[in-house]
């Protein structure tokens, strides 16, 4: 996913300068609300065997009695290997996991719109080599497909139904928890077909690649067989500024390339599922090969010397937690010297290996597990569930130690969340730099700024950045070729015009005389 990086404001000094209780960085509201199961498409489900349209549901999490209308989105992917929970033998797999929610709750808490979303799940883990391969291959990219459905559903409702959820469609981020991390780095690196027609994914017994996209349709959920992928919300843009993974691996290093997204991770460094650096992943409890992946330290070492990761160097982003973080990378990789690893933090020691931020509910797991006719003692009891210290602590402890990675998560991801979407700029693809598009006048200015689309465009909205990075003025929902702002009432100096559209983003300096 080729984007560049619009130059929104020059970033003089380093966050830990930030005042607190800063929107997007701290915990400004108190209360969040939380509407379930929005439906933002359908698709086939291979689950049973044989397709079945299946609804695609999701959780948003949004700061109750919130004034912006204009907030970046932030679309989360839950772990579950694949599989529907308890079925995969965990007590972990679902939208509404304790420590999904909590995370979710934290990012509504920070400004954001936060969408959890259920995707599609199912492949076989007790095939032939090369079934077990195709189709947890194939169960990532429809998952895949499917975050990317979520993404244009909110774009289409912004375009199209009055912005129910009040996201900002040029600020968009893509975060995966476990499995959900795989689904994170296929999406901002899958974008060619060539991508997907490696050896390692060839099926020597049908003489096929894995995914074919004439089937399946391409990486972004178009064409296909409409019997097996139905298209959602065409004509609006996949495109997001960012990723994050807890936990997961990237399908193949070769994904990556120069000019991706910004990646930040986090990954137990004993992961005995996902590894840390390269390694092959097997079947849970067994040795039964499933496929060679990348970490998240070979990912993000990659994307470190591609540049990708460039926009958090400068100025480099100096707190308690990257400090902790570039140590513990540093003295693991030997890179970047006393810099570490830029976007990587991970969790050392085999306690911390597996998920040490999840921890559940036995008297939940137990109902579900019922419910699904499980054996809730073997599902409790299962020796790769994702915290397996989680029960020999206890629900109060075990909670606790949960909640001291995801401060960590919080702590390290937020001020990287933040450089991306507000103080360096918005990652959007080249085709939809639309600066030369729009007239900006009188500009210098004392008062009126008059923002004027060229050709049959239409304004969506316009944002003022002082060149501290700081919104100082926003006009959501324009729909209309021409606007007037009347009164600025800004200090005299010099500023950044965001002014969107629905095919892309211009970027204008603004001078207040």
């Amino acid at each position: 996913m080729k984007r560049i990086l619009l130059l929104a404001v020059v970033t003089v000094l380093s966050l830990s300068t930030t005042m607190a209780q800063t929107r997007y960085l701290d915990e400004v509201f108190t209360n969040i609300t939380v509407t379930s199961n929005v439906q933002y498409g359908q698709n086939y489900s291979v689950l049973t065997g044989s397709p079945i349209l299946q609804n695609l549901v999701m959780d948003v999490y949004e700061p109750a009695n919130d004034t912006t209308t204009a907030r970046p989105l932030i679309v989360m992917t839950p772990t579950g290997s694949f599989l529907p929970k308890y079925i995969n033998q965990l007590p972990t797999g679902s939208k509404t996991d304790s420590a999904t929610v909590e995370i979710c709750m934290r990012l509504a808490k920070q400004g954001y719109v936060v969408a959890c979303i259920d995707y599609r799940t199912g492949w076989n883990p007790q095939g032939t080599q090369d079934e077990r391969t195709e189709t947890i291959i194939q169960a990532v990219y429809r998952a895949m497909q499917d975050t990317k459905t979520a993404v244009r559903f909110f774009r289409m409702d912004e375009a199209t139904q009055g912005n129910t959820y009040g996201i900002d469609p040029a600020r968009v981020v893509v975060g995966g928890q476990g499995s959900g991390g795989y689904i994170a780095f296929a999406y901002a690196t899958v974008n060619k077909l060539t991508e997907l027609q490696l050896t390692k994914f060839f099926n020597f017994t049908t003489n096929a690649f894995m995914v074919d996209t004439a089937i399946l349709g391409d990486w972004d959920g178009y064409g296909g067989n409409p019997a097996l992928n139905q298209v959602n919300h065409p004509g609006y843009s996949s495109d997001v500024s960012m990723v994050f993974n807890i936990g997961g691996a990237m399908g193949d290093s070769t994904w990556l390339e120069p000019g991706e997204v910004p990646m930040v991770s986090f990954h137990g460094v004993a992961d005995a599922f996902a590894p840390y650096t390269y390694g092959i992943v097997t079947v849970p409890g067994t040795s039964l090969f499933v496929v060679d992946v990348s970490g998240s330290s070979d990912v993000i070492r990659i994307a470190n010397q591609f540049g990708n990761n460039d926009v958090f160097f400068t100025p480099p982003i100096n707190d308690a937690w990257t400090t902790v973080a570039n140590t513990n990378n540093t003295n693991l990789d030997g890179l970047y010297g006393n810099g570490g690893n830029e976007g990587l933090n991970p969790f050392i020691g085999i306690a911390d290996g597996n998920g040490p931020w999840e921890w559940w509910d036995d008297a939940a797991v137990t109902a579900g597990a019922t419910a699904l006719g499980q054996d809730p003692a073997t599902v409790l009891a299962n020796g790769y569930a994702s915290n397996p210290v989680y029960q020999a602590l206890g629900p109060v402890a075990g909670r606790a130690r949960a909640v001291a990675f995801i401060d960590t998560i919080q702590g390290y991801l937020s001020p990287r969340l933040y450089r991306v979407l507000f103080e360096v700029g918005v990652g959007v693809d080249e085709a939809t730099d639309l600066s030369d598009e729009v007239n900006v006048y009188p500009n210098p200015t004392s008062s009126v700024i008059n923002i004027a689309a060229k050709g049959n465009r239409t304004l969506q909205a316009v944002r003022i950045y002082s060149t501290t990075g700081q919104l100082v003025r926003e006009v959501a929902n324009i729909k209309a070729a021409q606007y007037q702002i009347n009164d600025a009432d800004l200090p005299t100096g010099l500023y950044m015009l965001n002014i969107q559209f629905a095919e892309g983003i211009a970027t204008k300096k603004l001078v207040i005389k």
